[in-house]
Parts: C-alpha cells; sequence; structure tokens
C-alpha cells in the first residue's frame, strides 16, 4: 500500500496558520478551514502519488468550489464538500475513483486489499452526541488478524491524534454513514 502522510484541517501550533493553509488571509483560513474534512482526505491521497505535494488546501477547497463542491448560504454557512464534484476534483489531479452510496465494511475491505483507499462519511453525533453533522475520513488500511482499520481523521473527532487511529470493525459499522468515496491511482494529467 502507498505510504500516507497525514493532513489536519487545522494547524493549532503555528501562529499563521493561513499561510501554511494556504488562504491569503486569516478571515479565509477561518471561513474554509473548518469545511475541508474531504479536501484533506484528497490532498492524502494525492500527495501520496506526489500529485497534489505543491497544492494548498486552500487551492484545493476553492477548486472544488468551482466545479460545485460547497455551497455558500446567505447565512454565510457553508454547506459540502460534496462527493461528485469532489471526485471530479481527485479527476482533475490524476486520480479515479467511484462514489458509493451502500458503502459497507465488506467493500471497504476489497477496495483496501486492491490498493485503494476510501473517503468515507462519519455520522459526528454517533461519534460524540455532542457533534451534529457528517464528517469525511481516509480509511487507509486494514489489519484482518485484528479486524481493525487505520484511519486518518483530518479534524480530528475519532481520537486525539487523528493519525492512524485504529477503528474495530464493529465501531466503524456504528458510526459510518455507509456512503463515500473510494479512490485510486488514475493517469496523472
Amino acid at each position: 500500500m502507498t505510504q500516507i502522510k497525514y493532513v489536519s484541517k487545522r494547524n493549532y501550533s503555528d501562529k499563521k496558520p493561513w499561510l501554511q493553509f494556504g488562504a491569503p488571509n486569516r478571515n479565509e483560513y477561518e471561513k474554509w478551514s473548518p469545511e475541508v474534512c474531504g479536501i484533506c482526505c484528497l490532498k492524502m491521497i494525492g500527495d501520496a502519488y506526489g500529485f497534489t505535494s505543491n497544492t494548498s488546501l486552500y487551492q484545493l477547497a476553492m477548486e472544488c468550489k468551482q466545479k460545485g463542491g460547497f455551497k455558500e448560504l446567505p447565512t454565510g454557512e457553508i454547506q459540502g464538500v460534496f462527493h461528485k464534484p469532489l471526485l471530479d476534483l481527485a479527476r482533475s489531479y490524476g486520480l479515479d475513483g467511484n462514489i458509493e452510496s451502500n458503502l459497507d465494511l465488506e467493500k471497504i475491505t476489497a477496495a483496501l486489499q486492491n490498493d485503494r483507499f476510501v473517503i468515507l462519511s462519519l455520522d459526528k453525533s454517533k461519534v460524540d452526541p455532542r457533534l451534529k453533522g457528517g464528517h469525511l475520513v481516509l480509511v487507509h488500511a486494514y489489519e484482518s488478524a485484528s479486524e481493525t482499520f487505520l484511519i486518518n481523521d483530518p479534524e480530528p473527532i475519532l481520537a486525539e491524534d487523528g493519525q492512524n487511529v485504529e477503528i474495530d470493525f464493529n465501531r466503524l459499522e456504528k458510526i459510518s454513514n455507509k456512503k463515500g468515496l473510494i479512490i485510486w491511482q488514475g493517469e496523472k494529467i
């Protein structure tokens, strides 16, 4: 399996986190950094193949927005990221994939065994009842002996450190929304 470098939505230790994020200023960083869990997942995959290594999270988010990946409401709230535009963005960077609406753990396991990655939608309220909404994480490995998945969680809500979080089969079954994307290396454009 291809080596995955962890990418987080926010860098709390940086005094000017918008610079690393690629945003032109703090306001744009504050507006967009909470919304980019799917973008982080895509960047982790793209970086593993060298396709997005020189592309910032902000640039990827703006490109995805142009493809219809986010909807800005009059209230200022941002909805998204939507799966089809995220897949379109992946394809524009040399990746390929499928959108899955019935993504059970058997499909996830099979995808991982075929050197593919899974961007999986979770129900935040099933992780922590105080949270609401959906969340995307990157499932990048499966340990069959322990029936454990390795997940990179860009927020992170699954554990204090979002890198290589070990989630057993039963817990992932409980918190999964059973939808997401299966992504693999396509042709670099």
